[in-house]
């Protein structure tokens, strides 16, 4: 039978001195291939198979045409527990006392576990080199040179200490069966105590046994998903030690994506599947739809226990525990996969996210493979503490690179610090890399774009700048690569670093053929040495790090595909602007491509208008506050998929455009523009706006008439204008939610149509001070709880009171 490929991470106590190591074996057998190897050593071996223990026994293990002798000795010194078979004629094989001697030497050396089995040998003749073994030293010691002699003496050695090990003697159990299983429990056991010690794996498990219900009848679908190298595996493995000898069979596949690439792999894993449960008999099935059959027939009348690790495709759970109805009563079956929606469509009972450590958890961990102890060595406090929140709790990283860091120089430590900023460690990104490639290509497109520019932004307004993001971001929160913290998405650290490694990974010294760029060095150096090439769809340029830097027509002539730019001031433009200004100047006749622009920002944007060659068919976003612009462009410009206009704080803008050609606009903030006089009334053409705001435009005098047609109006910010009255057709904003007329010194009255404004929650006046009259209300206003008079002339309270029956803050 092929091996399930499992391995087990083991973690030594943090007060002793020994390594941690990650074995390739978890079991070494030793054995004399004529006596048991059809037989005992046979079962054996197949029982520590189907429980998912990585076992090695030479006659499977070995390439051929090598030296037997070192692969025996590698494979030794790579293995967590030995078990040694001691039979009839053990000692007879020099091959398999040289393995005692190596087996003894790792045990004495570094604390692993040995467990001796005597079959049909009285163990005392191990022990003293008795009957048969004294026979086979009889014929070692003929015509033995004085090199022989000094190796048949650690025979002995070796054989009389491991021979007083606690064992198992055969001729104390009635079946070789129970034997096995005595076995199998204690190896179990011995695997699961080191996996415990795991940081937070204790919680882990029982967090993950209240799903499970062990005592319940039904059978239980339970899925384990996360992030790649959050130690969803491993969580698995502790979870099948602990419960294991509870089930009837028992039997943990891992690797599933790795290993069921096409229809052949998924036969050969149904038939490891099968194995596991029907023990000694060879089933041929030759197609995996026979196998659902026969893995249906046999399961449905016992109580299994069954690991999927790593399942990635529908498919894969399909043909190895498609239904519930598989396995017999009491059975469970636990799935670990990035993938959550996977999970979900299978139809599992309870799912179980795996999240990052804690910062205390991740110190702990990784001083366990740094420095062999809980706590950082004295001069490396301050390089541990860097590392642990580089690596943001991911258990694989704080291993790889706490072993990786093991016993080197503080100078040794800086230098692998700098340098992880520039190039991940690849071990790391090559976990993470499996989920992005297990994407389509538009969903690469998306995430690749949160990696770069859009972690810690809002849903919402990603789902509007990028195409097909909406069904993007579910998928990419499904599989784990982000998180959604209400509406907010999150991704950790490594999983950015990543996706922005996969941006620079074909051209790593290019910058100008990458898709997107977001470091102000490398768009300093590809505007300076005009480097762009079409490949180049989105910059983001902090300004407030970024060098001197050079906008020029030239330098962006070949990123015909443009699709996002943003150029912003992280620091705030307002605090920058004394500082570095000089570096906002655009020559004159400053252009660049637009045609496939969806997101404009620039902040500070320093000429006039936007260039003669601007096209803003394809624009969903612009975004020029804090600007010189005094009108947007020269002409007509067709802006059907405009959703969003903020020219804030652009002190010189004294037009904005007829509003007819931006049916679809719904956020329009003008804000701070105090050279704009007047709304122009083609503004009753954006009967999608939800947003308008014009707090802070003193030369606006009043609102057209047509703004009756702002039917999906929730916000309207007017304060600090002119206005003198509001036009009685604000009576048919239905949707309006908020009105703010703050600090407006003209304002004198409303008009008695605001009382139907039904969806109205808040109004205010603060400020307003020659603001005396408070219509009449006439209808009850059945959504306004806040109403601010504060600073007005007002003496009485709006007429009748009681109509304002949900008012809460007056």
């Amino acid at each position: 039978m092929a091996s399930t490929n499992t391995q087990i991470i083991s973690y030594s106590p943090s007060s002793s001195s020994k390594s941690t190591h990650q074995f390739t074996y978890e079991v070494f057998l030793s054995f004399r291939g004529e006596d048991t190897r059809y037989g005992f050593t046979d079962h054996l071996y197949e029982a520590l198979i189907s429980c998912g223990i990585r076992t090695f026994r030479d006659d499977e293990e070995l390439a051929r045409g090598g030296v037997i002798a070192s692969e025996l000795l590698e494979a030794i010194e790579e293995s967590k527990i030995f078990v040694i078979i001691f039979s009839e004629n053990y000692a007879a094989s020099r091959w398999c006392l040289d393995e005692l001697v190596k087996i003894s030497e790792c045990g004495a050396t570094e604390g692993r576990l040995i467990l001796p089995i005597f079959y049909h040998v009285d163990p005392s003749h191990v022990r003293k080199q008795r009957g048969s073994y004294e026979k086979a030293f009889v014929d070692h010691e003929k015509e033995a040179d004085e090199e022989k002699r000094e190796k048949i003496q650690k025979w002995r050695s070796a054989l009389a200490e491991v021979g007083n090990l606690a064992g198992y003697d055969l001729q104390k159990y009635r079946y070789e069966t129970r034997l096995i299983k005595e076995i199998i429990d204690v190896i179990l056991k011995e695997l699961n105590s080191k996996l415990l010690l795991h940081v937070g794996m204790n919680f882990h498990l029982e967090e993950l046994k209240s799903l499970i219900k062990i005592e319940s009848n039904d059978v239980r679908m339970i899925g384990i998903y996360g992030l790649g190298g959050i130690g969803k595996t491993t969580i698995a493995k502790v979870v099948y030690n602990n419960i294991s000898h509870q089930f009837e069979s028992r039997i943990f596949l891992e690797n599933v994506r790795e290993r069921s690439k096409d229809q052949s792999s998924l036969l050969q894993l149904q038939k490891e599947l099968l194995n596991g449960v029907v023990k000694g008999k060879n089933l041929e099935i030759s197609n995996v739809h026979e196998g659902i059959d026969v893995i249906r027939n046999r399961f449905n009348s016992k109580k299994v226990l069954l690991i999927l690790d790593d399942v990635d495709k529908l498919k894969q759970l399909k043909f190895l525990a498609g239904e519930h109805g598989w396995f017999g009563p009491r059975s469970r079956i636990i799935i670990t996969s990035r993938d959550q929606h996977c999970l979900n469509e299978h139809g599992v009972d309870a799912s179980y996210k795996v999240e990052a450590l804690s910062y205390k958890e991740s110190i702990q961990l990784f001083c366990q493979h740094a420095f062999k102890q809980n706590i950082p060595k004295g001069d490396y406090v301050n390089l541990s503490d860097h590392v642990v929140n580089y690596v943001k709790g991911l258990p694989l990283a704080l291993e790889v690179l706490g072993s990786f860091l093991f016993n080197k120089s503080v100078p040794n430590w800086e230098s692998a610090l700098q340098k992880l900023k520039e190039n991940p460690n690849i071990e790391v990104q090559n976990v993470l890399k499996i989920s992005f490639d297990g994407l389509d290509k538009k969903e690469q497109e998306i995430f690749l774009d949160i990696a770069c520019f859009f972690k810690g932004w809002n849903e919402n307004d990603v789902t509007r700048l990028v195409k097909h993001a909406g069904i993007g971001i579910t998928v990419l929160s499904d599989k784990c690569l982000i998180t959604l913290c209400g509406n907010t998405i999150t991704m950790h650290n490594l999983v950015e670093e990543m996706g922005r490694e996969i941006v620079r990974h074909k051209h790593p010294k290019e910058p100008g053929k990458w898709s997107r760029l977001w470091d102000p060095k490398d768009i300093s150096l590809v505007l300076r040495k005009k480097m762009g090439t079409k490949a180049v769809e989105a910059i983001f340029l902090d300004m407030c790090t970024s060098r001197e830097i050079s906008f020029t027509t030239e330098a962006f002539k070949r990123m015909e595909r443009l699709r996002l730019l943003k150029i912003y001031w992280s620091w705030g433009f307002l605090n920058y602007m004394g500082k570095r200004c000089q570096k906002l100047l655009l020559p004159e006749d400053f252009q660049f491509p637009s045609d496939y622009l969806r997101y404009l920002h620039w902040e500070g944007y320093s000429l006039k208008s936007l260039p003669s060659n601007f096209d803003g068919e394809n624009l969903i976003e612009l975004n020029l506050q804090h600007s010189n612009i005094e009108h947007l462009w020269q002409g007509k410009k067709y802006l059907e998929e405009l959703k969003i206009l903020n020219l804030s704080k652009s002190q010189q803008l004294n037009e904005i455009p007829h509003f007819s050609n931006m049916s679809n606009l719904e956020q329009l903030d003008v804000e701070g523009c105090e050279s704009l006089d007047n709304v122009d009334s083609s503004i009753g053409f954006l009967k999608k706006l939800t947003l308008l705001n014009l707090r802070g435009c003193q030369k606006i005098r009043s609102l057209p008439s047509t703004i009756q047609n702002l039917v999906s109006l929730k916000s309207l910010y007017i304060d600090g204008t002119a206005i003198e009255e509001l036009p009685s057709s604000i009576g048919h904003l239905t949707s309006l939610q908020l009105l703010s007329i703050r600090q407006c010194k003209n304002l004198r009255s409303l008009p008695s149509s605001i009382c139907r404004l039904k969806y109205l929650e808040e109004l205010n006046f603060l400020g307003c001070s020659n603001f005396e009259t408070f219509p009449e209300i006439m209808e009850v206003m059945e959504s306004l709880y806040s109403l601010n008079l504060s600073g007005t002339c007002i003496k009485e309270l709006p007429s009748p009171i009681e109509f304002l029956k949900h008012l809460t803050d007056l």
